[in-house]
């Protein structure tokens, strides 16, 4: 067996420390478990069934959770001042009551409990899983002869106890629902089939497109009861969390420009113990933000930039450590019933899938009920919205061209400049496709060669100047025109649109054209 010049044996592992010298858990997030049953006992079953004592990397924090295991078992309250209690001169070899004020003092909110617990059981499989290693490569060395069954049987053997873990299925239990006692509910639509109620929502674009001005808008028509859906009638407060765009100049401004009820508008900033502001961190800040949306009645929360709200230490792009943040957000719109609305940025590559457009990790999108995607038409110099994710719709929602036009709104120093939206109604138009190709994407003599198909193609007898546009487009697709190219086409062809009881209708305009308007 290999040693080192010490006589130790080695491992074969040189980037794998041995377990007693590996960095230690995340102890914050020991201290918030910790922190979190002390505030409320009631969350002790929830963190149970994610962790045992053995996960916990400091052995004080090990005991403190048995122990409070043990006071749940025999019915006793588990507070801080019974832990003390039923600790007795033990206390003080735990750290003392001064480290359970430091423990409870850790944790944002014992909501969150599940949130740090998954970051102790993820610190503690890693080490198993680097001390199965150095056992099996032991028992490699160790081991005479050939590798047989036996030794990989038993390397499975330490396999398997990683898996178990501190866990191994302790206080774990599977409850029974059975369907007839589910009490169903309709679904409910902040925005009639885009945005959903009780669900988060990405409002997904590139940078610097207008996703702000849009959203502005929105939050006006709800504060006003004039967004087509469930409070169409119906004023309701919106909760304003902004981390991008300054409220004084940029953001109040776009809302009374929007015409929205400010007085239905609020901003939030969480307070420190000493009356220190600070932004709001989801998920740590989940359960006061539901009291707010809960005491205010908010029919909308906006995240203005939801990345900017995220807990600064998940990695952005990594999907497991993403939907630690992502779901309790989710968790929280179905607790209270509000549509939360995330403003995110699109990468600049071309794809016409915008769930993998979204900057960081596709949890963004998986998470979410639904997306809708801004994008520019460099045609016609409007923004494009569509639902690009609307699996709880009964249908496709049309695509809507607005456009931004300038506002000037007065201030005690004096007007400002800001935007506004213009709403121009449906179009065929869809985001996906201005976004799989950029605005050079097809050269001027491919432009052409399809204005004079499609001019041909509608100008036959048969159709006379008008056919629906899915039969165009299967008709161009076979002849190798995109859809993409089409629409282009269409309005250097002038040829209008309109929509009907079986869907879009695509019209050559009869007006006499230009001399420069021919296209060949």
């Amino acid at each position: 067996m290999p040693t080192d010049g010490a006589g130790q044996v080695t491992t074969g592992f040189a980037d794998a420390p041995p377990p007693e010298r590996l960095p230690p858990a995340d102890l914050g997030a020991e201290r918030a478990v910790i922190g979190a049953v002390l505030h409320h006992a009631a969350v002790l079953d929830e963190a149970a069934e994610l962790v045992s004592p053995e996960d916990f990397y400091r052995p004080a924090h090990a005991e403190l959770f048995r122990e409070m295991l043990r006071m749940r078992e025999a019915g006793r309250p588990v507070d801080a001042i019974s832990l003390a209690a039923h600790l007795g001169d033990r206390l003080h070899q735990l750290g003392g009551a001064p480290y359970l004020i430091d423990c409870m003092g850790s944790v944002p909110t014992p909501s969150n409990v599940a949130y740090y617990a998954e970051i102790v059981a993820d610190k503690a499989m890693r080490r198993r899983l680097v001390a199965a290693a150095t056992r099996m490569s032991q028992l490699a060395y160790a081991l005479p002869g050939d590798v047989d069954e036996d030794l990989v049987g038993r390397a499975h053997e330490f396999l398997d106890e990683v898996a178990g873990g501190g866990r191994s299925g302790r206080g774990r239990r599977l409850r029974r629902t059975p369907a007839s006692e589910v009490t169903m509910r309709r679904l409910r639509w902040l925005w009639q089939n885009r945005i959903v109620l009780g669900g988060l929502t990405l409002l997904a674009g590139r940078e610097g497109l207008g996703k702000s001005t849009v959203a502005v808008d929105l939050v006006a028509q709800v504060t006003r009861g004039e967004l087509a859906g469930e409070f169409l009638g119906e004023p309701r407060p919106v909760i304003y969390v902004n981390s991008e765009d300054a409220r004084d100049s940029t953001i109040v401004p776009r809302l009374v420009a929007a015409g929205a009820d400010l007085e239905r508008v609020v901003f939030l900033d969480a307070v420190s113990p000493t009356d220190d502001e600070a932004p709001l961190v989801l998920p740590h800040d989940t359960r006061l933000l539901a009291e707010e949306i809960d005491d205010l009645g908010a029919a909308l929360v906006v995240l203005d930039a939801a990345t900017s709200v995220i807990d600064s230490t998940l990695d952005g792009d990594r999907d497991r450590q993403m939907r630690r943040g992502l779901e309790p957000i989710s968790k929280l719109a179905a607790d209270t019933g509000a549509a939360i609305v995330g403003i995110v940025h699109f990468g600049k590559r071309e794809s016409a899938d915008t769930g993998k457009l979204i900057l960081g990790s596709i949890a963004w999108s998986q998470v979410a009920r639904s997306v809708l995607a801004v994008a520019r038409d460099e045609d016609t110099h409007q923004l494009v919205i569509s639902s690009t994710k609307a699996n709880l719709a009964p249908g496709d929602a049309a695509s809507l061209a607005v456009s931004l036009v300038p506002a000037a709104v007065d201030t005690p120093d004096g007007p400002t400049q800001v935007a506004r939206v213009e709403w121009h109604g449906e179009t065929p138009q869809r985001a996906e496709e201005l976004l799989a190709v950029g605005p050079e994407g097809e050269d001027r003599s491919l432009i052409a060669e399809a204005v004079t198909w499609l001019l041909g193609y509608l100008s036959d007898e048969k159709r006379a100047g008008s056919a629906g546009a899915g039969e165009i487009l299967r008709a161009a697709k076979a002849d190798g025109f995109n859809e993409r190219l089409l629409q282009r086409a269409r309005k250097r062809a002038h040829v209008s649109t309109h929509r009907t009881a079986t869907g879009w209708t695509w019209t050559l305009d009869t007006a006499p054209r230009r001399q420069d308007d021919n296209p060949t």
